[in-house]
Formats: structure tokens, sequence, C-alpha cells
């Protein structure tokens, strides 16, 4: 599915006279906005049921109230699924990107395997922060 989202964001590139390299720079902005979304949206709702905004308020946690849930949860999944969709266009806008404009297959192969490489280290650093839930 990315892999053909990719080529019709390329094609929609190439008609707006805009260049491969300036299309992979916006979704992979695009990938860290909504890599910090959740984060920010879960703090701005903290901040306005403590202040007591919208009619939200805060109910003190027990076991079964652990998880989140109701449209706060429903935000954080949809941008959730849309930070890794972006993520994977981005991967397969590199991928085509390499393959565009090296010639000899060694080079393609050695860059294609440090765009694995870099975005599998970039996943796995983003999780470092986050309290896991062990229970």
């Amino acid at each position: 599915m990315s892999f053909g989202i990719a080529r019709e964001l390329l094609d929609a590139a190439k008609d707006a006279q805009l260049g491969d390299e300036e299309l992979i720079a916006v979704v992979l902005a695009l990938s860290v906005v909504l890599g910090a979304l959740p984060r920010t949206v879960k703090l701005a709702y903290t901040e306005f049921a403590k202040n007591g905004w919208f009619g939200l308020s805060i109910k003190p946690l027990t076991k079964s109230s652990r998880n989140v849930s109701g449209i706060l949860a429903f935000i954080t999944l949809l941008v959730d699924i849309a930070r890794r969709i972006s993520v994977s266009i981005t991967v397969q806008l590199l991928a085509a990107n390499v393959r565009a404009r090296q010639p000899q297959r060694a080079v393609r192969i050695v860059s294609l395997l440090a765009v694995a490489v870099f975005f599998l280290f970039l996943e796995a650093t983003s999780s470092m922060g986050k309290k896991r839930n062990l229970a």
C-alpha cells in the first residue's frame, strides 16, 4: 500500500514541479510531527482537565481505569496509524530515490540497507523514554 501511495506522491510532485528531495523532506517532517502529536494531545488533555476547561475532569486512577479510553484513545490510535503510514511512505520514497539515482547495484544495495537500518534505529529509539505497562 505504501509503495502505491509513494508512487502517486512522486507523480504528483513531478506534476507540481517539486523535487524528490523536497517531497521526502515534507513527508519526513509530517512523520516527525505525527510522532510528537500523541504526547502533545495527552498533555493538553491533562491540562484542560486540571483546569476544568471544556467540561473535562480528572478521575482518580484505579486498576480498571489505567487504560485510556474514549475519544483520547481513539485520536491517539488514529495519529499512531497516520505516523506509521507516513514513515512507511518516507521509506518507500527514499528507496525510490536511491533506485533512480544510483547506477551501480552494489551502491544501491548498501544505500537501501543504510536507509533500513536508520529507520529501524529511529523506531527503536522513539520508544526509549516511554513507560511500559508490565502488568
